[in-house]
């Protein structure tokens, strides 16, 4: 009878039935019908009612164990006429048992696979009892065995990963071969009955038990010819239904809502490449049976490797073997060809290709996976990708029947990595790939095709793979001299078919077998005379072939041979033609068209083709140029390392290619190469902000010229210099080097622009051309000093560069004069480049790098960012090795490579993640932080890993289990800044916001010690090499060294950065210590001295937020804000030296002192004998200026610093006058002129105030002692008094002439007092404190006038009064401006808002009508007082926090102090609320100058930013390079290409 499984009868069904089956010790389970598409009421529950009735057997699968589900009846289905055994009581059983054994599915069941299985178990348990017949007993059991072989196929099935997504989706094809295994269990069971005695009683009864079913049908007599026809049946309906699944599996993804994101896999490249000819019909059987045999053996090893010489057939039984296996057709694989003139058959290509071609079974999680960023298409780490695409895929579904297993094809392994071969690696890539296949179950089968090359042979003498060698040459066995007789036999049936004048049986058996002999068991012999006898006349062509002499399988005699006859007249030019076009394949970088090779050769391109044409039967010459067959490179190359290579007419040296196609790049360059080589019409734009960028690259750039840009090096490396050579190089450097950039920044390739003439400065070098050498040494200066403009925009490698090229640099002696239409510079600028300049400049984050380390042995460098990123660096070329390891859902602040180099840590959104170093793949997520983790670090022995995070505590981690180790180490009261290991192991040391640094017991995590000490938040920590000291980084600015047994520090902190100390970092040999911090530098100390090593390093355009040295101590790299990580040559910083050379200078005439002139400028007086530095610096302040007030005549200023000094300067000259003030111990926070100018007050953080004599420089009176910090002083208009505040919350007034405190301190505020100012009159004081508010104080009365001043929402840094004493201003911490009624105490308007931080200072004009403000957010603003607008735009010249500002007595001039420790003069009169150019209102972001209009001007050095004087800049005083520009022959926009003078 025959089922109509799936379908439903639209009447309505009858109530459901339950039955049940006591199966052994099995649970009892329900089965579910499909649902009803008609159904009007829901189907009823049902349960077990007896343990003897007849029912379904349990469904193992993972759904059926999981769900009781629904019973309903059977459809109806129709009589059929054929069905002589089985009557209507056999249905009605059959639809009460057989049909609840097998039959019903639920609609998630579609195909009926789940129910099917169910099927096989019913029919299982009768048949058992039938077995007990001894009639046929053996054929019985074969056809029970062959039952429960198929159940445990379709059981592996249901097992896949996604077999429930396939099963819903599922299309008839696979129900149609469902419904044919379910007709023959049918059958079978109704001829059971029929023998058996069953009858429709029996079974309406329902009232049989197992036992009486199975004495009843244990009689059963069916003849043995019967019971294997359905064996047969069964075993051909099984098959039908694997192989139906599996081709709706694989055409399903393509019509999936997964094709989209599956199709990111395919290589769209490589989608139509042809795989190669297939074996000729009946040829190789042998070896094609094996390999067939072989992957049907589960027993047998996974890979199978197909080796033998060149032109064996390999690739022909490989491209047969797909067919055969029927790859993507009924079975899943796939398969890959490698070639080695396609440098887009990569390995990387090859398992994504696989990937995509085995998706089928795991569409839905890898999807998933992709879709949500888990796999990385992009990366370039072939072993991460294995894993995730193939290796973890695979181990998911590998309850799979063998026959159904996946195979891969891949062919011709030995050409992977092209000419470099085992060397390159993308080779040693692949084999560890294949290692790692090696090891996955026996059913998941690879097939490799390749040559025995040595590490290809190595690989497989420890994997032990099955073996097929086919063999040549006179060990040519009989089997393959008769395939390539058919081989030849069948071509020549072809040849033959294309005239008619040539006999059926052309040629002869006899010539064929010769030729079958010749070939010597090489088909491409054959398969070549087969081209080239179809290229020409046959008989004609059959004659040359047979006429030519050579040993059996001579593959160099019959290309010769081939070669004379397709140029029969070898004239000179045609000579050269081949030998250059054979060349240039054979040692090209990458792949030529014939368009490209003809430009690059400068042979006409139809020349070339004529060529190709000639060379049909050799190569293939329609898309890429390649040779058909690597045995013809191998005729046509003089190996240079093997002196007995036989050489021809047509032989080439690999060094005269080389230098062929050195000499032809040369020339392309030279005809090529021009200045604006795209045309950009405007330097406003970025390279990325050009429209239609990439079609104007293909029309202006020339793929010839492309390559000849990237690789003519690395073609030079095989040259020994000639006349012709070393004058197109110099004609590149003196002439070309520039537009060479263009190309170079066009194509995004400014990193690897220094390793192309790293390779070219080392060729001038070992060939002794040191006077090119020293104009290619400049180059990788110029790049790395201006990676950032030349990477960006094209117009600023001239705009950009030219004016800020040392004077002294050979390429501004060059260049220079050829671009007089830019800006130029008028004073300043660097004489040579720096000695500290950056070797390299690592750009690809797009976030702050937040933390960088070197790799054990110094290959690598690992950053991480807030681009959410962890990257992997080559020390050497400065590339990046894989793209980012991504996972974090947040900025990356720490990482760290394990002491055995093996493993990075890295901390990010609340966990530490571990990678593998060498795959990229993510390893652990140690997850138990509640807050960002800012530090990790390992353990020495690798085995465990400390975090410190925002949470304020300190975590250990064990590295295998990825489990916390003890409870966390807590204590601090901040955010754990830097956490790292002892190197014994065993303590960790941790610092914190807290201004701590904490010492814990790494087993039992308790705290042994707290240093204290740093009077700011203490950022970073780091052990010296034998753990005896500690040197500690702070927001103080200061580096502190500890004694680790004592916990004391050692001598005094280490001064100089003018900002917070963020990263810090012992050299290896522990005898020095590199910092890095907000003012964009790092330095280096000697840990002995505690003197600075050498000059500052600078060069990065923003904070630098981690620093570390390299295993050997010769390089430092680097991580900042401005997105780079630096590279720097720091081996000279560390020899034994003065500790006063840290620049030139002289000895004064007393031979006691020294005079330094450091790189900055700045000049210093050391004690000679001692290294002590006895006088300040008079180019500025060495830290930051926290005050400055006018003389009353303008001409004069007085600045307060934290470097403890007061000093008076020119305000037109900017030099200091008469000696530095020094008495003060600590920061000296504010200072003032008295009205008269003869007097100077300052205050300061050592407690005191203190009176000046301005002509004698001398202190005048005993210090002005205080109960806290002094944070301002001030004298009154009259010169009687004095006042002060104080951190104590009060201020204090001071009689001049007595200098004793007059009267009481003035009390009311409750937070420190920040700032005041004295009334016009003198009457009255107004303050501003920390407490909110500004108050108003009767200094006759001492006592606050009316209300305080409230408005403000957090601490009002600053306030002033107007000229007239009517209005007050203040600025806030909350980035406001206010403006009051000093008699209302009314705010007057809305606050002024536009500082993006802390306002933390305010003065008005001598006229009253503005007001002047400095903010932490670097700017300073002016604002009109009436309306409450700014006016003009915001200067931005400073570097760091504005401290201070004020107008002139005059109102001319601004001047504002900073934290960059420089002051700077502003002439307001020149400010203009718009403008387009850098004279009215430029502002500059990360180096780039913008105009108001945001339009980019042009780049400045890092060296050079803090002294450019910007208008309306007029004078800067303080420590730095002051350069001053000439604007006025500076083209830009559209008339940037006037840059030449033309």
């Amino acid at each position: 009878m025959r089922w109509e499984f799936g379908k439903k009868k639209k009447t309505s069904q009858p109530t459901p039935t339950s039955t049940a089956v006591p199966s052994g010790n099995a649970a009892v389970a329900t089965i579910s019908t499909p649902r009803q598409k008609e159904a009007t009421k829901p189907a009823q529950r049902t349960t077990v009612a007896s343990s003897n009735t007849v029912a379904s057997p349990v469904l193992t699968s993972a759904n059926a164990k999981r769900r009781e589900t629904t019973v309903a009846s059977p459809p109806d289905r129709p009589h059929h006429e054929h069905e002589p055994i089985l009557g209507s009581k056999t249905e009605v059983w059959l639809g009460r048992a057989a049909f609840f054994l097998s039959i019903i599915k639920s609609t998630a069941d579609g195909a009926g696979l789940v129910p099917l299985k169910g099927a096989c178990e019913g029919v299982v348990t009768i048949l058992d009892a039938v077995q007990a017949v001894t009639e046929n007993r053996s054929a019985w059991r074969e056809l029970i065995r062959s039952i429960k072989t198929h159940l445990n196929a379709f059981q592996k099935q249901l097992d896949q990963v996604g077999i429930n997504d396939i099963l819903e989706e599922v299309e008839p094809p696979l129900s149609g071969s469902v419904k044919e295994y379910q007709d023959t269990i049918s059958e079978l069971l109704a001829d059971v009955f029929a023998e058996s005695g069953i009858t429709d009683s029996d079974i309406q009864s329902n009232k049989m038990t197992l036992q009486g079913l199975v004495r009843r049908v244990g009689i059963t007599q069916l003849e043995s010819g019967v019971i294997r026809d359905y064996q047969r049946r069964l075993e051909s309906a099984k098959l039908g239904i694997l192989q139906s699944l599996l081709l709706y599996i694989a055409s399903s993804v393509g019509n999936s809502e997964d094709s989209s994101i599956l199709n990111e896999l395919k290589i769209v490249e490589l989608r139509h490449t042809p795989r190669p000819r297939e074996c000729a019909d009946e040829t190789r059987r042998d070896v094609l049976e094996t390999c067939k045999a072989w992957s049907l053996d589960v027993d047998a090893p996974n890979i199978l490797w197909i080796k033998g010489y060149p032109g064996t057939g390999k690739s022909a039984i490989a491209s047969s073997l797909v067919s055969e296996l029927g790859i993507k057709r009924s079975r899943l694989g796939s398969s890959f060809f490698f070639q080695r003139q396609n440098s887009r058959a990569t390995t990387h290509a090859l398992w994504r290709t696989v990937a995509y071609d085995l998706a089928p079974t795991v569409r839905k999680s890898l999807s998933a996976k992709m879709r949500t960023e888990e796999i990385d298409l992009a990366t370039p780490s072939i072993n991460i990708f294995f894993r995730q695409l193939i290796h973890d895929p695979l181990m998911k579904i590998e309850h799979i029947p063998v026959e159904q297993s996946p195979i891969v094809v891949i062919d011709a392994l030995d050409e992977c990595g092209g000419l470099d071969g085992h060397r390159s690696v993308e080779r040693k890539n692949l084999i560890r790939t294949l290692d790692i296949w090696s090891k996955l179950p026996s059913n998941f089968k690879l097939i490799v095709t390749s040559r025995e090359e040595s590490d290809i042979a190595r690989l497989f003498a420890q994997t032990q793979p099955k073996t097929i060698e086919l063999l040549a040459g006179d060990s040519t066995d009989h089997q393959s001299t008769l395939d390539i007789r058919t081989f030849l036999a069948s071509e020549f049936r072809d040849v033959v078919v294309g005239y008619e004048t040539l006999p059926a049986d052309w040629p002869s058996s006899g010539v064929i077998e010769k030729l079958a002999v010749r070939a010597g068991g090489l088909f491409i012999w054959a398969s070549t005379v087969v081209k080239f006898i179809a290229t020409g006349e046959p008989q004609s062509q059959l004659r040359q072939i047979l006429s030519g002499k050579g040993v059996i399988g001579d593959m160099s005699a019959l290309y010769a041979q081939v070669l004379h006859t397709s140029f029969p007249v070898l004239n000179e030019e045609l000579m050269q033609n081949l030998r250059s076009i054979f060349g240039a394949i054979i040692v090209a970088k990458e792949p030529f068209t014939r368009s490209s090779i003809a430009g690059l050769l400068s042979i006409s391109e139809s020349a070339v083709e004529h060529t190709c044409r000639g060379l049909q039967s050799l190569m293939e010459y329609r898309d890429n140029l390649r040779f058909h067959h690597q045995s013809f490179v191998d005729f046509l190359l003089l190996d240079p390392l093997d002196p007995g290579t036989s050489a021809s007419e047509f032989t080439i040296s690999f060094i005269a290619a080389h230098e062929m196609l050195t000499s032809r790049c040369l020339k392309i360059m030279k005809n090529e190469l021009r200045f604006n080589i795209c045309d950009f019409e405007s330097s406003y734009m970025r390279n990325v902000d050009i429209p239609n960028l990439q079609s104007r690259l293909e029309r202006c750039i020339s793929p010839h010229l492309f390559y000849a840009a990237r690789f003519w090096t690395i073609h030079l490396e095989w040259n020994s210099p000639n006349v012709e050579i070393l004058q197109a190089v110099h004609y590149f450097l003196a002439n070309q080097f520039l537009f060479w950039l263009e190309v170079i920044s066009l194509h995004g390739l400014v990193n690897r622009g220094v390793n192309i003439l790293t390779t070219l400065i080392k060729w001038l070098k070992k060939h002794g051309q040191g006077e090119l050498g020293a104009v290619a040494d400049d180059m990788p200066r110029f790049i790395a000093h201006f990676s950032i403009p030349i990477s960006e925009s094209v117009p600023h490698i001239y705009l950009s560069t030219i004016p800020f090229v040392p004077k002294k640099s050979p390429i501004a002696k060059l260049y220079n004069p050829r671009y007089p239409h830019t800006l130029s510079i008028q004073q300043g600028g660097d004489s040579k480049w720096d000695s500290n300049l950056a070797l390299n400049t690592l750009l690809g984050h797009a976030g702050v790098v937040w933390s960088v380390s070197f790799s054990p042995d110094g290959r690598f460098i690992v950053s991480g960012s807030d681009d959410r990123t962890v990257r992997l660096w080559d020390m050497e070329t400065g590339h990046q090795l894989s793209t980012s390891f991504e996972g974090h859902s947040n900025r990356v602040i720490s990482v760290a490579f394990s002491p055995d180099g093996r493993r990075i840590v890295s901390g990010s959104d609340k966990t530490v993640r571990i990678w593998d170093v060498e795959t990229g793949q993510h390893l652990a997520s140690l997850n138990g932080h509640s807050n960002v983790v800012w530090s990790t670090a390992f353990s020495p022995d690798n085995r465990r890993v400390v975090s410190g995070s925002f949470d304020k505590t300190v975590r250990i981690w064990d590295v295998d289990t990825g489990q916390q180790l003890g409870p966390s180490l807590e204590g601090h009261s901040g955010i754990v800044k830097c956490v790292i290991f002892s190197p014994d192991g065993q303590q960790v040391i941790s610092c914190s916001d807290d201004r701590t640094i904490r010492i814990w017991d790494a087993d039992t995590g308790q705290q042994l010690e707290s240093l204290e000490g740093h009077t700011r938040e203490v950022n970073c920590v780091a052990l010296s090499p034998d753990g005896q000291r500690l040197v500690s980084g702070c927001d103080d600015e200061s580096v502190f060294i500890w004694d680790m047994k004592t916990g004391q520090q050692l001598g005094s902190p280490l001064k100089g950065h003018s900002g917070f100390v963020k990263c810090i970092a012992f050299s290896p040999d522990g005898h020095c210590i590199a910092s890095g911090s907000s003012d964009g530098t790092m330095r280096l100390w000697d840990v002995e001295t505690g003197l600075q090593l050498g000059s500052v390093l600078e060069g990065h355009g923003d904070w630098v937020r981690s620093v570390g040295f390299s295993p050997d101590g010769r390089y430092l790299v680097s991580g900042c804000k401005d997105k780079t990580v630096r590279i720097w040559d720091v081996e000279t910083y560390q020899k034994p030296v003065s500790p006063l050379d840290s620049g030139s200078g002289f000895v004064l005439p007393d031979d006691q002192h020294f005079v330094s002139r450091p790189n900055t400028e700045t000049s210093q007086m050391r004690g000679e004998k001692a290294g002590k530095q006895v006088r300040s610096s008079p180019e500025g302040h060495d830290d930051c200026i926290w005050s400055f007030s006018f003389s009353s005549d303008g001409k004069r200023i007085v600045s307060a610093s934290a470097d403890k000094t007061v000093r008076i300067w020119d305000v037109g000259t900017g030099q200091q006058l008469g000696a530095s003030l020094e008495g003060h111990s600590q920061e000296i926070h504010s200072v003032s002129f008295s009205p008269d100018d003869r007097l100077v007050v300052s205050g300061s953080f050592d407690n005191t105030a203190r009176i000046w004599d301005v002509e004698t420089s001398q202190q005048l009176g005993p210090a002005l002692e205080h109960n806290g910090y002094v944070t301002c002083v001030a004298f009154s208009p009259d010169d009687q008094y004095i006042v002060s505040s104080c951190s104590d919350k009060t201020m204090r007034m001071w009689s001049v002439a007595m200098g004793q405190q007059i009267g009481s301190p003035l009390k009311g505020h409750t937070g420190w007092i920040n700032s005041f100012v004295v009334s016009p009159d003198g009457q009255r004081v107004i303050s501003s404190s920390a407490d909110k508010t500004v108050r108003i104080w009767d200094v006759k009365t001492g006592q606050q006038l009316g209300p305080s001043l409230e408005g403000h929402r957090h601490s009002v840094m600053s306030v002033a009064v107007s000229p007239d004493g009517r209005c007050i201003a203040s600025g806030s911490a909350d980035k406001t401006l206010r403006i009051w009624d000093a008699e209302t105490a009314q705010q007057l308007g809305s606050p002024l808002e536009g500082h993006s931080d802390r306002a933390r200072s305010v003065a008005f004009s001598p006229d009253g009508r503005r007001l002047v403000s400095g903010s932490d957010d670097c700017t300073v603003r002016i604002w009109d007082v009436e309306t409450g607008q700014q006016l003009g735009y915001s200067l931005d010249h400073h570097t760091r926090y504005v401290l201070s500002v004020d107008f002139s007595p005059d109102g001319r001039y601004i001047v504002s102090g900073s934290y960059d420790r420089t002051m700077r003069v502003w002439d307001i009169q020149s400010l203009k609320s718009i403008g387009t150019n850098f004279d009215d209102g430029s502002h500059m972001v990360n180096g780039w100058v913008h105009a108001l209009n945001s339009r980019r001007l042009f780049w400045v050095p890092a060296s050079l930013r803090a002294g450019l004087l910007r208008p309306p800049q007029t004078l800067i005083i303080g420590h730095c390079l002051k350069t001053r520009l000439d604007m006025s022959k500076f083209v830009h926009g559209e008339a940037w290409t006037k840059i030449r003078g033309d």
